[in-house]
């Protein structure tokens, strides 16, 4: 079971997360250079009850679920500890814009996607051009 974040790990998670005007990937190499390998899981653990609880806001969320991501891009989308939580999260009711990005991590790899920041992404969303929803 992984050990709880420290006080100080949770405020420079939050700190992290906390430009919304940020690029996505930005904010992910910011995490990767901030925090040590082997606390990713950890961290990610932390980031996956903050995104569950609606503990932060909705362009934190954007960092989050990226960050969830990213970690394991590399991998077989089924082998991603954290997959559970993206489909949960397509199983609630979500703000569009946010389902229009979760679908691009599950379904259309995103290329250009985390060099917008979530201001970006929120204020460009298009209901026009939301993907089809996948059978989950």
């Amino acid at each position: 079971m992984p050990q709880a974040l420290s006080q100080k790990d949770l405020a420079s998670l939050l700190g992290l997360l906390s430009d919304e005007n940020r690029p996505i990937d930005a904010a992910t190499a910011l995490f990767h250079r901030t925090f040590a390998k082997s606390d990713h899981f950890r961290l990610a653990t932390a980031l996956c009850m903050l995104v569950e609880e609606r503990a932060i806001s909705l362009p934190h969320r954007f960092f989050a679920l990226y960050i969830l991501f990213d970690l394991f891009k590399s991998e077989a989308p089924a082998t991603n500890p954290f997959l559970p939580v993206f489909l949960d999260e397509m199983n609630k009711e979500l703000e569009p814009c946010i389902r229009h990005f979760l679908l691009h991590l599950l379904c259309y790899p995103p290329k250009e996607l985390a060099k917008s920041s979530p201001r970006e992404l929120i204020n460009s969303y298009d209901t026009k051009a939301t993907p089809p929803m996948p059978d989950i």
